[in-house]
């Protein structure tokens, strides 16, 4: 399989949103339902500019041949206080799972982070999707903290993993005592 990454632009809208909307539709991982994400073109159109306006944020997508199978994003904090650090938001087509592409994308997300001056990156993480969890663990993620009850799946209440990365462990030990 031969795949690239690179930066999302606004002419990926129409085929980011049929990605989005089928990843939304294979997987109980995300955080929407299939039948609420009502986004249109002209919506993705303006997300990807929004993301790609700002030098904390980032839109990376995975594409095979003609097709995206996977994208990377990092929305960066808004506050001066916030903008070294970035929520990440990461979708891959289930038949592209354990292929490397999200792999591939999050590798090209922490280049980024470092050229970028972003400190800490964050998700959130179902704590059932072992396969994502030992993923982020790879690149260096640790777990947090848990979020109990954060999500209701199928009628069934579920806990998630906040995860970070810090670039710099010595940023760790500066916190309020």
């Amino acid at each position: 399989m031969s795949f690239s990454v690179r930066r999302a632009t606004e002419e990926d809208a129409a085929a980011l949103l049929d990605l989005r909307r089928a990843v939304f539709t294979e997987t109980d991982f995300m955080l929407w339902e299939p039948q609420e994400f009502k986004a249109t073109e002209e919506d993705e159109r303006k997300f990807i500019a929004w993301l790609s306006g700002k030098t904390n944020n980032v839109l990376l997508v995975a594409k095979e041949g003609a097709d995206l199978v996977g994208f990377l994003g990092a929305s960066g904090g808004e506050r001066i206080r916030t903008r070294h650090s970035a929520l990440i938001f990461l979708g891959v087509r289930r038949e592209y799972w354990s292929r490397g592409v999200a792999s591939a994308m999050l590798h090209e997300a922490l280049s980024w982070a470092s050229t970028a001056g972003m400190l800490r990156l964050e998700l959130n993480v179902h704590t059932t999707n072992d396969r994502a969890v030992a993923l982020y663990k790879r690149f260096g993620f640790q777990i947090e903290g848990k979020r109990r009850a954060s999500m209701l799946v199928a009628g069934q209440v579920r806990d998630e993993y906040l995860m970070s990365y810090v670039a710099d462990p010595k940023f760790t030990v500066l916190h309020d005592a």
